[in-house]
């Protein structure tokens, strides 16, 4: 056995050790610390690059969905406005059938007309008042609105809704129009003849406010399924960044405790390389 006091190689090769026992030991106490696997690009720079890549994606979904949501509200609130007109529509047919009965005379009909024009009014003030975030949503020359729903560029959805306005006559002798979508409806009772006209003018115009109606749903619906799918492709993304990112904490844990336990055993064989060199004194003796 060769015996040296300048240079103790067990030693030094026992404390190298030792230095790299301590690195990986504080290493995998900072993923245990953080519940993080690359808490700097050192740790995996691609693995941190793919992780933000996909963060910032997951971010930009969840974004989009939020904005899907909106345009949803959008079309529940056109909907519902729709609706009441829809059944002020009905009140105004029935007074309309009722004019057109030859039991009613001249002043009963400017009385009917008259109660027509307050319903029309209301239309017009529902039209005029609907809308969403301060921009109206039946505006007299239409209103568009368009949805970016997704994480990427040009991933958009146009919502458009037709022009729909109301205009009530303030004369009883003077009827009350309303417009949508271009196409003008007249409401005038105020004879026989002008209310069987006016009856056949409300019908058509309720097949309008349906159709209007519907292509609004439908656009609720379309957002509805690209919220679904919104939200699908988030977590699936979050849990690809998840497993890119995170700690694996039952395999963190045990690559600590194999650590920790050659911490232990490199720190007493120091001790003993250390005493080597002291074998020299008893060849001196």
């Amino acid at each position: 056995m060769a015996l040296r006091i300048n240079y103790n190689y067990q030693a030094d090769f026992t404390h190298f050790n030792l230095k790299q026992t301590e690195y990986n030991m504080n290493k995998a106490l900072e993923r245990l610390a953080t519940g993080y696997r690359i808490n700097r690009a050192a740790d995996d720079a691609a693995g941190l690059y793919i992780a933000d890549q996909l963060k910032t994606y997951a971010i930009s979904l969840e974004q989009g969905t939020r904005n899907s949501e909106d345009g949803i509200s959008i079309a529940q609130i056109a909907q519902a406005s729709l609706q009441n007109v829809y059944n002020i529509l009905n009140d105004i047919k029935s007074k309309a059938i009722e004019a057109a009965n030859d039991s009613q005379d001249d002043a009963t009909r400017e009385i009917i007309q008259q109660d027509i024009n307050r319903l029309v009014d209301v239309i017009a003030k529902i039209f005029k008042d609907t809308e969403f975030n301060g921009k109206n949503i039946f505006s007299s020359s239409g209103t568009t609105f368009t949805i970016h729903y997704g994480g990427r560029t040009q991933q958009t959805l146009v919502m458009e809704i037709s022009s729909a306005t109301a205009s009530a006559a303030s004369n009883t002798n003077s009827p009350s129009t309303i417009i949508i979508g271009g196409t003008t409806f007249t409401i005038n009772v105020t004879s026989q003849t002008a209310a069987e006209a006016s009856i056949a003018n409300i019908d058509a115009l309720i097949k309008k406010v349906d159709q209007l109606n519907a292509k609004i749903g439908s656009y609720q619906i379309e957002l509805e399924k690209i919220v679904t799918n919104n939200e699908s492709q988030r977590i699936n993304v979050q849990e690809a960044e998840s497993r890119i990112r995170n700690v694996d904490f039952a395999r963190e844990m045990s690559e600590f405790t194999r650590n920790q336990i050659l911490m232990q055993s490199g720190t007493a064989m120091l001790a003993q390389a250390n005493q080597l060199p002291q074998l020299v004194l008893q060849l001196l003796r």
